[in-house]
């Protein structure tokens, strides 16, 4: 049997280091950045499905992580309901 080791794109959460995944334009916007000026500071903003915290990161922070991205618990369930 062959494995297939998945990966996706992603930053770190600043605040619990848990892996955060990027949506394909950030990933094609780093790209981009390759063949243009790279002393220019492209950001976005991203929230964390662990912490729910939400921050400002550098492209080219944009890294490739093991594994499956997590998916965020349904606000019902959080809640209780």
């Amino acid at each position: 049997m062959i494995w297939e080791l998945k990966s996706y794109q992603g930053v770190v959460c600043l605040r619990c280091n848990e892996p955060i995944a990027v949506s394909q334009k950030v990933v094609d916007l780093q790209g981009k950045i390759g063949e243009t000026d790279a002393s220019v500071p492209y950001t976005f903003t991203a929230r964390c499905k662990s912490c729910e915290y939400e921050n400002v990161y550098i492209v080219q922070d944009v890294r490739a992580i093991d594994g499956e991205p997590k998916r965020r618990a349904s606000k019902a369930k959080r809640a209780g309901a």
